[in-house]
């Protein structure tokens, strides 16, 4: 017996558009393009966390690109850390392994993933070798940690961002109080700031800017840390953003 009841509220005609198949494939592009970043990016994590499972110290991974896989070499600590004039090794794989160890059968098959992504700090060593720098155990958490060693009542960076497939481009311009109100003024290249803002930046703006890209290109850490503050422009298509920083002390161990 059919239903005299209605399954769609009153509907008109759809107003009429031909869609436009340039466009669409390049949307469809794009999408692509950043899902494959983000995709990159969290196995960019995984594969630290897989690493720091062996060693927690672990800070770089040394490896080696072949024909058929990339194979892990070895494990370093920090090579930017100033404690340490020549970087401890942490570990050194074997000539021959009789068995692989499961947390290296798992690094190896996220490192092809990885390399996909954009903006990763990657060096290339003698003898075709890579050493592949790793992201802080917690990003946000050690960007806090970098900003309030300068800014101690820091709780957002403001900045423009724009971001494209394979291209992330960033220009921090203040740092915020709890209040909302500007701390202090981050000076573009060719611009002066005051102190501490100058010296703060001109020492950290490749940590801040590695860390701003890691966290629009992973989708959770997007979500979780940019609040949109204005509108989109030809030159930003992200518009102004705000980079809520995690409500955490400055701790030391915290730095990528």
């Amino acid at each position: 017996m059919p239903n005299p009841r209605p399954i769609l509220a009153p509907t008109g005609p759809a107003p009429y558009r031909r869609t436009d198949p340039a466009r669409a494939y390049q949307q469809a592009l794009h999408r692509e393009a950043e899902a494959q970043q983000a995709l990159a990016v969290t196995a960019y994590e995984l594969l630290a966390a897989q690493a720091r499972t062996h060693v927690p110290e672990t800070a770089a991974i040394e490896f080696e690109p072949t024909p058929t896989s990339d194979r892990i070499r070895a494990l370093w600590a920090n090579p930017r850390d100033h404690r340490y004039p020549t970087p401890p090794l942490l570990w050194r794989r074997a000539p021959t392994l009789s068995s692989e160890p499961p947390w290296l059968r798992k690094a190896e098959r996220l490192l092809p993933t990885v390399l996909l992504g954009a903006h990763l700090p990657a060096t290339e060593l003698a003898g075709h070798r890579c050493l592949l720098n790793l992201p802080a155990p917690d990003v946000a958490a050690a960007l806090a940690s970098r900003t309030r060693r300068a800014f101690p009542q820091a709780t957002a960076l403001l900045l423009s961002l724009d971001a494209r497939p394979r291209s992330i481009t960033v220009q921090v311009a203040n740092i915020v109080g709890p209040d909302g109100t500007s701390l202090h003024a981050i000076p573009n290249e060719h611009a002066w700031a005051a102190p501490p803002a100058q010296a703060w930046w001109r020492h950290n703006k490749g940590h801040v800017i590695r860390a701003v890209r890691h966290l629009w290109a992973h989708p959770d850490h997007r979500a979780r840390h940019f609040q949109a503050q204005g509108h989109h422009s030809l030159m930003w298509n992200q518009g102004l953003q705000a980079l809520v920083l995690p409500p955490i002390p400055a701790l030391p161990g915290l730095h990528p």
